[in-house]
């Protein structure tokens, strides 16, 4: 990620309409995003994501502001220089928007017929080469109609990517899709992206997803907000909901999966397997339900990821035996789930069994 940003803007402002029914959509939006990041846009819906995003896929022109794309300003820019900059950018969309009357390959390899750069008798080997790598070699002559959600995402893909686009803009990409196919969507674009080079910003509410990260953006009512303070609101949304429950366990949830983060992200290598086992640790523990078990857990790698440099020490308060010894076998569940104890993940159990003034782990 070294080198000058491939996306510029600063004091960015957006409306929609005129006169008395002028709305305010984006308001003084300044940042950069280098060349190789992945960026994840958050935030409530209407508070300007998609809007952000077609601005920076030159879908539509800049007003007030600047918006630089690999150097080009975009505010004021004529159609050929918008028309220059979208074709050296991929989209993947929350709708596929596929042509059914298309197979699979026909589909992927309208992204090359729209280069004049690429000879079109290379269109389809390029296509299918790209089907290959997002594991749909063998689909290449179906339809549309004959594919999964999973299936037609990872067209998608390829269509977005078999240019090979300096950058990738993707729509909440994984809103169709259940937890376990949109997780292998978001690992496939992140894994195309780094071999390709792209940069990748992401459109999502999708919380599952934010640790494919390099940073996260937060929109709110139009206006770029820090990653802390998004955090704090969440951090009020999980109190809110700890609140229903015993209060004499509220403590135990919000240590338990803090410690959990930690031991996770020790090794600075998330893997789903580690992901679920924090998942089921707590559901097993903290009498939540699923979905706050799922909250609990985003939140907490969250707040680990931002306070890595420097980590705040877990607070002492008396646990019963048993839920020390629930405490120290979870961490350990989860440094084994991927099957690799690793000496970071030992350090990071040791060090929070002395925080807690547990028994040596």
């Amino acid at each position: 990620m070294d080198g000058e940003a491939v996306i510029s803007i600063s004091q960015l402002e957006h409306y929609y309409g005129s006169g008395k029914l002028r709305q305010h959509i984006l308001e003084d939006i300044s940042t950069d995003i280098l060349p190789g990041e992945i960026v994840i846009l958050t935030g409530p819906s209407g508070s300007g994501k998609t809007t952000l995003l077609t601005l920076m896929g030159a879908l539509r022109s800049a007003q007030q502001g600047s918006l630089k794309i690999f150097g080009r300003e975009l505010c004021g820019a004529d159609a050929r220089s918008m028309q220059g900059v979208r074709r050296q950018i991929g989209y993947i969309f929350q709708a596929h928007n596929l042509i059914e009357a298309l197979t699979v390959w026909q589909n992927v390899a309208m992204s090359v017929y729209l280069h004049p750069d690429i000879r079109r008798r290379d269109a389809r080997p390029l296509a299918q080469e790209m089907l290959a790598a997002v594991g749909l070699a063998d689909c290449a002559n179906k339809y549309p109609g004959e594919l999964s959600g999973g299936q037609k995402q990872r067209v998608g893909i390829a269509r977005a990517l078999v240019a090979r686009p300096r950058i990738l803009l993707a729509d909440e990409p994984t809103a169709s899709l259940d937890r376990h196919t949109g997780r292998e969507v978001v690992d496939l674009m992140r894994k195309l992206a780094h071999e390709q080079q792209v940069t990748v910003i992401i459109v999502t509410h999708d919380n599952r997803i934010l640790d494919v990260a390099d940073r996260i953006l937060h929109l709110e009512d139009g206006r770029m907000q820090s990653l802390s303070g998004a955090i704090a609101e969440n951090a009020s949304q999980l109190l809110t909901m700890l609140g229903k429950h015993d209060p004499e366990q509220s403590h135990f949830i919000s240590t338990f999966s803090h410690a959990l983060a930690r031991v996770a992200l020790a090794d600075n290598v998330l893997v789903e397997q580690e992901r679920q086992a924090m998942r089921e640790a707590m559901l097993s523990t903290s009498g939540l339900s699923r979905a706050e078990v799922d909250l609990a857990v985003e939140l907490a790698m969250a707040q680990v990821r931002i306070s890595s440099e420097d980590t705040v020490e877990l607070t002492r308060k008396p646990f019963s035996r048993i839920q020390r010894e629930q405490f120290v076998a979870a961490l350990y569940a989860v440094a084994n789930a991927d099957g690799n104890l690793t000496q970071d993940e030992r350090q990071e159990i040791n060090r929070i069994a002395d925080e807690l003034g547990f028994p040596e782990a």
